[in-house]
């Protein structure tokens, strides 16, 4: 009975990963028409200033009497989402892998520079690696339209492709993070009120190379 189960896995996962130069520009996204039998999606989040995207909700008090937020006295302003994503339903295939790619699409929704990074997290919540080793991702502004309530996103899509070696040292890997933040360099206090309305989307996804050889 293992043996069956492992043969079906087998050919679930094959039937969902293409060739790494075939990889759609869309995912998990929940309004997406991407056909999922040919990448494997990771997960999809839209960051904003609220408890579900980490963000610290004491910042949108004034403390200090100022008359905004006190997030404005903020350098940046911090957001996270976490989704599963365990390396060991891989297992199976990790003879046939020979490479894996991320594509990370972003799609800033702020008037301001944002940056992200990705971490992988093992089963006690360690950080096992970051996707990103150069660091932290800076996105583009959001475009403003009318009076600043509606912001155009910029979009902006990464890949990144990790050789057996760095699949290997996934194995205990079991979630993913994301992390995002609203850098407030010349932030302008007309658009503060609008802030809670904007969001940071982010869209992540996964395909493989086999060796079909094998």
């Amino acid at each position: 009975m293992k043996i069956y189960w492992s043969l079906i896995l087998f050919s679930i996962i094959i039937l969902s990963f293409s060739c790494i130069k075939d990889a759609p520009s869309d995912f998990d996204n929940p309004e997406s028409t991407w056909n999922p039998s040919f990448s494997f999606p990771v997960g999809y989040t839209s960051l904003n200033m609220n408890e579900e995207s980490g963000f610290n909700m004491s910042l949108l008090n004034d403390l200090d009497n100022s008359g905004y937020p006190d997030w404005i006295d903020e350098i940046d302003v911090p957001m996270s989402y976490s989704m599963p994503f365990d390396m060991q339903e891989l297992n199976n295939l990790s003879d046939q892998i020979i490479l894996i790619m991320f594509r990370l699409n972003t799609y800033n929704g702020f008037p301001a520079i944002a940056k992200g990074q990705v971490y992988f997290i093992d089963l006690y919540g360690q950080v096992v690696d970051s996707m990103f080793v150069d660091g932290p991702l800076n996105m583009e502004a959001g475009k403003l339209a009318g009076d600043g309530q509606t912001v155009n996103p910029t979009h902006d899509q990464n890949d990144v492709v990790f050789d057996q070696d760095k699949i290997d040292d996934l194995a205990n890997v079991r979630y993913i993070l994301i992390e995002g933040a609203i850098l407030n360099v010349s932030l302008d206090s007309t658009l503060i009120d609008y802030y809670r309305g904007y969001s940071l989307e982010l869209q992540l996804g996964v395909q493989a190379e086999l060796n079909m050889s094998l």
